[in-house]
């Protein structure tokens, strides 16, 4: 998962709006209601320790926690992450976890996901949050204005490198996407307390993201060997740069942002 569900990956609806909810920004209500709508939905259980929602979150305030931050590690890139190894493990399978800061040491929530239904039919998912005990406090996301630089970097170099690869079969409207900021992208992808800049990171993170796996259904153009993983290079190194400002747009709450929606 780079950043899935239109930037809003399960995880990051807990963080978003778990983080609203323990700074007195949103009711218990509409946070579970957020939580479960960028969860699969709320008509499958949805538990934290195997306990509800809104008992699973006011432990969390009882045990300290003070605020939620958003990982999604890939092999490679644990970083984030607070161990211990078996713990990191589980986040990795996962591809998503949410890190407990406020206790000492921190806590790591970790999904399992249990699909009801075919997802043809519109099939719910429950989602059942585990907490492990982390053995750090691990380093922040970079800052927004620094995700930023790097995804542009990455847009750049990914567009040079597909119109070059895929010079035969390229779509010039998904290369116009790449490279441009839409003015209509939705502003409120954020619950209060997420200042415009997270908000516009996350819209055209969520954006890229979609592209990158349109672009990842073929070897596009590419013919040998090489041109193929240069090509998924490409890809991986714009999804690392995808991931990391999704990391950084939750991670920029702040309650004196609020914003009037």
């Amino acid at each position: 998962m780079i950043c899935g569900q239109a930037a809003s990956p399960r995880s990051g609806a807990l963080t978003g709006w778990g983080n609203a909810w323990l700074a007195g920004l949103v009711s218990t209500d509409e946070a579970i209601t957020e939580i479960l709508e960028g969860s699969g939905g709320p008509g499958a259980p949805h538990t934290i320790d195997g306990e509800g929602l809104a008992l699973g979150l006011g432990r969390l305030r009882t045990v300290g926690a003070r605020r939620l931050r958003l990982v999604l590690p890939v092999p490679g890139d644990v970083s984030g992450l607070p161990g211990p190894a078996e713990t990191n493990q589980e986040a990795l399978a996962a591809g998503e976890a949410v890190v407990v800061l406020g206790p000492v040491p921190p806590l790591l929530l970790v999904p399992s996901v249990t699909a009801h239904g075919p997802a043809v039919e519109g099939g719910l998912e429950s989602v059942h949050w585990r907490s492990a005990t982390g053995h750090r406090v691990p380093p922040p996301p970079s800052p927004l204005s620094a995700a930023e630089h790097e995804l542009n970097d990455a847009i750049r170099t990914a567009t040079a490198a597909l119109l070059h690869l895929d010079r035969a079969k390229v779509d010039p409207d998904a290369l116009a996407a790449l490279r441009e900021r839409h003015a209509d992208e939705p502003t409120l992808l954020l619950p209060p307390g997420y200042p415009p800049s997270a908000h516009a990171l996350l819209a055209r993170a969520g954006r890229i993201a979609s592209l990158i796996d349109l672009a990842a259904r073929d070897d596009g153009a590419a013919v040998t060997a090489e041109e193929i993983e240069r090509r998924s290079t490409t890809l991986r190194g714009l999804s690392a740069a995808v991931r990391r400002a999704c990391e950084s747009a939750y991670d920029a709450f702040d309650p004196s942002q609020s914003l009037a929606r």
